[in-house]
């Protein structure tokens, strides 16, 4: 079996693959100031929760983009696995064409997800990654990766609303909102951060289209997507996986 990690700026995401198949998904919670003894006691209390046998594990791959977490969690999963562990990166073979002034600054869960994308969908295609940031890129109709636009994701949004306005609270992301016009403080900002980033996405999709001159496959991941692809009017795929599917890829890409 396949243990792939996805370290992000807020969790870390563990999937299991058994073949093709994901056989287990499960995320802890990202913080810079954990040694890499508590990484390694709180992966192995996760997988004893889910009651998988760690013995399994063939091999590892893992995809971050907070640096300062990479070392910590690679040696963290060192006692679960004795093996080579691999880390996205320059000297790891990824199948992707690039497109970029420097692609060394394109991150490692872009790449896993731009690998994904090149195996799963029709070409050209646009990522929509809706994380800490709200990423959307572009990869023309060879699978190369052109670039794209960043904006400041959801969660980033609510957290900046209500820790910098006096009366606006913390909301429920997951929530739909009732519709664009709120009739509390709290509908107000359910419609503004949820429907308001709809209303971005599908605007950034037809600037992409226009400058591109074709049309696009569009598909989203990320935690909040399925909330916010029910406000967009733009036809988009949910793929909630992709990350780990690309680590996957990869990962077989540079072994024998």
């Amino acid at each position: 079996m396949l243990l792939c990690v996805n370290v992000s700026n807020s969790k870390i995401t563990m999937g299991v693959f058994d073949g093709e198949e994901l056989v287990l998904k499960t995320s802890v919670s990202a913080a810079v100031g954990k040694t890499t003894t508590e990484y390694a006691v709180l992966f192995r209390s996760v997988f004893e929760l889910h009651n998988f046998d760690t013995a399994k594990i063939q091999g590892v791959i893992i995809a971050c983009v907070v640096p300062a977490l990479t070392a910590a969690v690679r040696d963290a999963l060192s006692f679960i696995y004795k093996g080579r562990i691999f880390v996205v990166g320059p000297k790891l073979k990824n199948g992707l064409k690039i497109k970029s002034e420097n692609p060394s600054q394109i991150g490692a869960s872009l790449v896993c997800q731009s690998v994904a994308l090149t195996d799963k969908y029709t070409m050209p295609c646009l990522l929509i990654s809706m994380g800490t940031a709200l990423s959307m890129f572009a990869l023309d109709r060879t699978g190369t990766f052109i670039g794209g636009a960043i904006l400041p994701g959801i969660k980033m949004s609510a957290k900046a609303l209500s820790e910098h306005t006096a009366q606006l609270p913390q909301i429920d992301l997951t929530q739909k909102p009732h519709g664009v016009i709120g009739n509390n403080t709290v509908q107000n900002v359910q419609s503004g951060l949820i429907i308001g980033t709809a209303c971005a996405i599908d605007g950034m999709i037809e600037r992409f289209k226009t400058e591109l001159g074709e049309d696009l496959t569009c598909v989203a991941t990320g935690d909040i997507s399925d909330v916010v692809l029910n406000f967009c009017k733009s036809e988009i795929v949910y793929d909630e996986n992709l990350v780990l599917e690309g680590l996957k890829k990869i990962y077989y890409k540079n072994v024998k």
